[in-house]
């Protein structure tokens, strides 16, 4: 039998935490991505498949708050579970999905642990200076016909012919 989670499109900051279940022989990473069981393609990279053992003295608890921002409050009412698990764990963000829906069939091998949300800062903007936006919009300037250049090119043409007309005469009448 195996778990549904049906992941939303454009889920964001969302962390699922999976323990690994190795059988008489361990799954190998792909097999484990694998049981995952999703009905799309994952960014595997945004993935964190690891032996609990690679944190050191660190649990994993604190690897939660720290590397992906799963505030304490949150992680206080779970946080014996989470310490106790043993071997492997994957770790996966909302950002493996790609803003994708998506159906996970989670398989034999996983089980999940436990869903946390990334406690997120809501951005904020300074206020405008004083009378940075105050005023009225002038009128548009009146619109130009698309003559103008036409105009002044051909009054150009005119005063160079000209010009060039008065050298002509002068260089004629200097002989």
């Amino acid at each position: 039998m195996s778990t549904v989670l049906d992941i939303p499109a454009h889920e964001a900051h969302v962390v699922r935490v999976f323990a690994v279940i190795d059988g008489a022989a361990p799954l190998s990473d792909a097999e484990v991505i694998a049981a995952l069981g999703a009905g799309g393609d994952l960014c595997e990279d945004e993935i964190e498949l690891f032996d609990l053992g690679d944190l050191g003295t660190m649990p994993l608890s604190d690897y939660l708050a720290e590397g992906h921002g799963i505030a304490r409050a949150d992680l206080d009412p779970m946080r014996g579970q989470i310490d106790g698990l043993a071997g492997r764990v994957l770790i996966l963000p909302s950002r493996a999905f790609g803003g994708a829906a998506m159906a996970l069939r989670v398989g034999r091998g996983l089980r999940l642990v436990a869903r946390f949300e990334e406690d997120v800062v809501p951005v904020r903007f300074d206020p405008l200076p004083a009378g940075g936006a105050a005023g009225s919009v002038s009128p548009p300037a009146k619109a130009r016909d698309g003559k103008g250049p036409a105009r002044l090119a051909v009054i150009g043409f005119f005063a160079g012919l000209a010009v060039l007309a008065g050298i002509v005469a002068w260089l004629a009448g200097a002989r």
